[in-house]
């Protein structure tokens, strides 16, 4: 704690000492809350440290500036390593050549509960430090309960354990981590198959040297002691006997595992009935100790955790043990985390009958079924009962796994979890299953055949890579390409055949077979050189959801794998040049999708994307505002694709043109403008128009009143790495607002304005409550975005020296649009290595435009000092003169009539180089012909200019 406290202030200390003195130790049910729908431990966050500041890492602090300072913004009180006995690993990979997880440099922080998890992730992830940092989510435990009807188990004859067990009874060398909350370990048909640590008996020493003492008979990671007794709950004692209850001892029931052991490993506070709280700390726990087998009868749905994936990675790939858990009890075709995680053993449940359980999740990432409805195993206090779930087939079917690493103990994690699928029943044959077809698994259980079956390959889809030989946006007319990669797990097959059928109807399978002959055990191969061919049909709707089985076959045995490719989507990518991005059909750049989902964002020369999400926003008189951004809640969607987006390479206008028509009339509309919108992109492949992309949008007033002070503009949360160290700012000579990070990660991103129909405007945005400006942590909503269209804020970032999460509106108004007029508005969306680098592209930009769009006519020099025609000419009250130097120089802009003589002074002072943009007051000047000039050291031009009134 000493090293935590260093260099913090005074407020922080005096917090922290607060919170120290005052800390207990809380429970879920008053410390706990939601983050997207799950579940997660309030006052704490979970990081991963990159691997280049290890030296600063002790057990309990990381010695980084940047990262103290975080500490100190969220009132942290405490860091911890989360696993402190686990050491940075010797060796890369592991003897299959799979990469070893490292999970030395996993700690959690407690901070002030005050502070909200949004907020203490983005502080915590702009130190620059960190991998990520996450919530740490509480899971469900994955069963229903259930009256005792029947005092049998069916389950064992439904599995053909009794046949299994006439060959093969297990080993004891076998140990099933039952990750849970918690045994009875006294239990008379439980304790003879508990893998006691003989090591360490029960006598206040860690006789063993494992950090742990006296874990005789397992660890309770929650309350941190050696007992790991059930209390509350007795969820883990039935999911206990469901594997591991002792088998033909003359007492009470049996179960698949036989003479197999297991580790109990209590995860849950004794207040819980309900959650699991501290689930990924068993499993470390239990892999750490020994269990060849994991079951986790527990879980949630929501996002993905790259912590929880890698603690599962840790325990496979580290420790060689198979990981199985519950699909989950919502009657959903959802994910369902851990189930659905990668190098995981989902595990659906059926009844009697082989039937779906009417709770059981179903889905493609489901890998078996096991008996989950009323199955009769063991209670807490010596007793059993009937319990229900998909918490009760995980552990039979981990039990299964157990028999399956006992019989075949050459096997590796992922060949004992393909036997256990492989060799499972076929049930989508039974009652309503096939409703289900490709959702349930393989199949079954069946505990005989996964002990007896020493032939059968295991071949395995791992992953799929479909092109078009284009942008790869699959839309009606493209050929695509289907490469499968497979592994086969198993014994090698004589002569394997691959497959691809679909029933969808709005494509068509032009090559669907392909030969992969012998493939030997743990040997991949794919169908790269000669891919499946699919032509997406012309009748095929928006964003058709096209799934696809790929059955593979050897003599007899064959199995089936499914996989979904979205065609003609609404979107088109551009990856031209040096800057990559996505223009969708419904005004959003970047994404398709809130959450980042479909889509590019924008990326410069093979950066990730420095784009969080960015969409045009109209707005006219007031509140009235249509976007398809971020709202009060969630995003708006006032724009529907009225002509979805294409492109055309090469294009007319540019190396790759892209168009489409939006209006808004979307689910979120409710006072339209009633406008329409006519969009077109751009892109260059050479220099010096490589690194933007130009957008250009044609707004036609389509209602039946005329649109006053109608703004147009592009709203954008740029988040260059790291973002929460972010700044804006504008460039008023280049009509440009833009964005960097003082983490000198080399990127700028900034929009520019191009049209000249109307002025320009730069709102920049912090996005905290607490900076000035408009407040976004309570939602956008349309009085908050006409501002920002309307009013200009130059900067955002500033008031520390670091910067801050900002955004930015460029936009372009204020315009009269009368029934049935177009008004025209064009920007540049850039990437650059530098401020410098950024404005020569705007320059660059603007060039192209109005050579292309205006006709206006560029003249310069060889040294690069450049006079652009002015606009607009004619001009009646106001014209914009805009001109590039090269060197600092006296300046002097002078209108003179025909006779020479001098008529307005625009400008006459010592000017840097840089491009310049002025905006002069003519309608002083009668009417008539007239020229401008520009004396600049030794540059002189002059251009006409004609004034009108």
């Amino acid at each position: 704690m000493t090293n935590l406290l260093k260099g913090l202030s005074l407020v922080a200390l005096l917090f922290l000492s607060n919170m120290i003195s005052s800390a207990k130790n809380p429970t879920i049910s008053d410390n706990s809350t939601t983050y997207y729908g799950s579940a997660y431990k309030a006052g704490s966050v979970v990081i991963r440290v990159k691997a280049e500041y290890r030296n600063a890492c002790t057990s309990t602090d990381v010695s980084v500036p940047s990262f103290r300072q975080a500490l100190a913004k969220i009132s942290a009180s405490r860091i911890m390593k989360k696993f402190p006995l686990i050491l940075e690993p010797k060796e890369k990979t592991n003897r299959f050549g799979k990469k070893l997880i490292d999970l030395s440099l996993v700690y959690e922080v407690q901070y002030s509960p005050v502070v909200k998890i949004e907020e203490a992730i983005r502080i915590l992830n702009s130190c620059g430090i960190l991998e990520y940092a996450e919530p740490l989510y509480i899971h469900n435990l994955d069963f229903t309960p259930n009256d005792p009807s029947v005092a049998s188990q069916y389950h064992l004859g439904r599995i053909s354990a009794y046949a299994a067990w006439d060959v093969w009874t297990g080993d004891t060398n076998v140990v099933i981590g039952i990750v849970d909350s918690g045994t009875d370990w006294d239990h008379p048909d439980l304790q003879g198959n508990i893998k006691y640590n003989w090591a360490d008996p029960i006598d206040n020493i860690d006789n063993d040297s494992d950090g742990y003492v006296d874990n005789f008979r397992g660890w309770d990671v929650s309350e941190n002691d050696n007992d790991p007794m059930v209390v509350s709950s007795t969820h883990g004692s039935h999911v206990s006997g469901c594997a591991n209850a002792v088998t033909n001892n003359g007492v009470g029931v049996a179960a698949p595992a036989y003479n197999c052991r297991f580790l109990p490993v209590k995860c849950a506070l004794d207040v819980s009935t309900s959650t699991i709280d501290n689930g990924y700390d068993g499993i470390v726990y239990a892999a750490d100790h020994g269990a060849n087998i994991i079951n986790c009868s527990w879980g949630r749905s929501g996002f993905k955790s790259q912590f929880e994936q890698q603690t599962i990675d840790y325990a496979t790939f580290n420790h060689d043990a198979l990981i199985v858990a519950a699909a989950g009890n919502d009657g959903l075709e959802i994910s369902h985390y851990p189930s659905s995680y990668d190098n995981v053993i989902s595990v659906g449940s059926t009844t009697s009958s082989d039937s779906k359980s009417s709770f059981s999740n179903y889905n493609t990432t489901v890998d078996v079924c096991a008996p989950g409805t009323n199955i009769l195993a063991t209670l807490f206090n010596n007793t059993y009962g009937l319990e229900s779930g998909t918490s009760m087939a995980s552990p039979i079917a981990a039990g299964c796994a157990a028999m399956i690493k006992s019989r075949f103990s050459a096997f590796n994690a992922a060949q004992v979890g393909e036997q256990l699928r492989a060799t499972s029943d076929n049930i989508y044959t039974v009652g309503g299953n096939n409703a289900y077809f490709g959702k349930l698994g393989h199949g079954r259980v069946n505990l005989f055949k996964a002990v007896t079956d020493s032939v059968s390959p295991g071949v395995v889809n791992i992953q799929n890579n479909a092109t078009d030989g284009n942008d790869n946006v699959f839309v009606p007319g493209d050929t695509l390409s289907i490469a499968s990669l497979l592994e086969n797990l198993l014994r090698p097959t004589t002569n394997l055949t691959c497959s691809l059928s679909t029933v969808n109807s709005f494509v068509q399978i032009l090559q669907p077979n392909y030969t992969a002959g012998v493939v030997g055990t743990l040997d991949t191969v794919s169908n790269y050189n000669l891919p499946f061919r699919v032509f997406i049909l012309p009748s095929a709707p928006t964003n058709t959801d096209v799934q696809f089985k790929l059955k593979v076959t050897d003599g007899t045995w064959s199995d089936n794998f499914l996989f979904n490719i979205i065609v003609n989507v609404d979107y088109v990518n551009i990856t031209v040049n040096n800057v990559s991005t996505s223009i969708t059909s419904k005004s959003l750049l970047g994404y398709n999708q809130t959450n980042q989902g479909q889509g590019l964002g924008f990326t410069f020369n093979g950066s990730t994307s420095i784009l969080y999400d960015m969409g045009l926003m109209i707005g006219a008189a007031g509140t009235q505002v249509s976007d398809n951004t971020r709202g009060v809640s969630g995003n708006d969607a006032d724009f529907a694709p009225a002509v979805n987006v294409s492109s055309q390479e090469p294009g007319t206008v540019s190396d790759f043109d892209v168009s489409g028509t939006f209006r808004d009339n979307g689910s979120t509309s409710i006072a339209p403008l009633n406008i329409v919108v006519n969009q077109h992109a751009y892109a260059w492949i050479a220099a010096p128009d490589d690194n933007y992309v130009m957008v250009q949008y044609y707004i036609k007033n389509n209602g039946t009143s005329t649109l006053n002070n109608l703004y147009a503009g592009l709203f954008a949360d740029w988040d260059i790495p790291a973002y929460a160290n972010n700044k804006c700012s504008t460039d008023q000579f280049q009509r440009m607002g833009y964005v960097w990070s003082t983490d000198s990660s080399g990127i700028y991103g900034g929009v520019k304005l191009l049209s000249h129909t109307g002025g320009f405007n730069h709102y920049a945005l912090d996005n905290t409550a607490n900076n000035g400006g408009i407040d976004l942590t309570d939602g956008f909503d349309s009085l908050e975005k006409y501002t920002a269209l309307t009013t200009f804020r130059s900067d955002a970032g500033i008031a520390t020296t670091t910067g801050n999460d900002v955004l930015s509106v460029v936009s372009s108004g204020g315009f009269n649009l009368a029934v049935g007029d177009s008004v025209e508005v064009a920007f540049a969306l850039i990437a650059g290595r530098s401020l410098s680098s950024i404005q020569q592209s705007a320059n660059a930009a603007q060039d192209m435009y109005d050579a292309k769009f205006v006709g206006i006519i560029h003249v310069g020099n060889a040294t690069g000092n450049r006079l652009f025609q002015s606009y607009p000419n004619p001009a009646d009250r106001e014209v914009r003169i805009e001109f590039s130097l090269s060197e600092t120089q006296m300046t002097d802009i002078t209108i003179y009539n025909l006779q020479g003589k001098k008529m307005k002074t625009i400008l006459s002072e010592k000017t840097s180089s840089g491009r310049y943009s002025i905006n002069a007051d003519v309608h002083a000047l009668p009417a008539g012909n007239y020229i401008y000039r520009i004396v600049s050291g030794d540059f002189v031009k002059s251009l006409p200019l004609t004034i009108i009134h």
